[in-house]
């Protein structure tokens, strides 16, 4: 009788170990899929399958990821001209900035979407640190601080977006081309601007 009792204890206890290794690998194979396939593009749920399909490189992704935190950094610096500058050309500069950039942020955004990739919703902690200082800045100071920043970032983009266009991408070589043209001229501007401040 006792033999019996141990016997079918074995059993059960090795019948139960086996359910659990079974509900173990069921919940890690779920877990693996939905983990390894999944993931937020933007907000939204994607299949891994997709970011295969979309056919950009991460070199196309960085491309991305960086000129958005550019973008978003030439309209906030825009907001703080539009207040804090005291010459009239320096405004209009930057009234132009702010729109340029704003159209070239919601165009990238569109983009970005449409190939899965993740770009950035705000600034780095540096870069708000810099324009909080920046919000401390007025008249004179601030033209000479906010045009001296804007000639070295659009020669950083400038570069930046040379990487852009030699993309494998055609859809992001042309949207590089078209934007450098816009951000060449910004250059321009800035340089000419930045002398008449000295």
């Amino acid at each position: 009788m006792k033999k019996i009792f141990i016997l079918s204890t074995i059993v059960a206890a090795s019948m139960s170990f086996q359910a659990c290794q079974t509900a173990d690998k069921k919940s890690s194979t779920t877990k693996d899929s939905v983990s390894g396939d999944t993931t937020m593009v933007n907000g939204n749920h994607v299949a891994g399958s997709e970011v295969v399909e979309s056919g950009i490189d991460e070199a196309g992704a960085n491309f991305l990821r960086k000129a958005a935190v550019g973008g978003i950094m030439e309209v906030e610096a825009a907001k703080i001209a539009q207040k804090n500058a005291s010459s009239q050309e320096v405004k209009d500069f930057a009234a132009k900035m702010l729109e340029d950039h704003t159209k070239a942020n919601k165009e990238l955004k569109e983009f970005a979407v449409k190939k899965k990739v993740i770009t950035p919703d705000a600034l780095p902690a540096d870069d708000q640190i810099h324009l909080d200082e920046m919000k401390k800045i007025k008249g004179i100071a601030f033209d000479k601080h906010y045009m001296g920043m804007m000639v070295t970032d659009h020669e950083k983009t400038i570069a930046l977006f040379k990487e852009g266009i030699s993309n494998k991408d055609s859809g992001l070589k042309t949207w590089a081309t078209k934007t450098l043209a816009t951000i060449e001229q910004h250059d321009e501007m800035a340089k000419k601007i930045a002398l008449g401040l000295k």
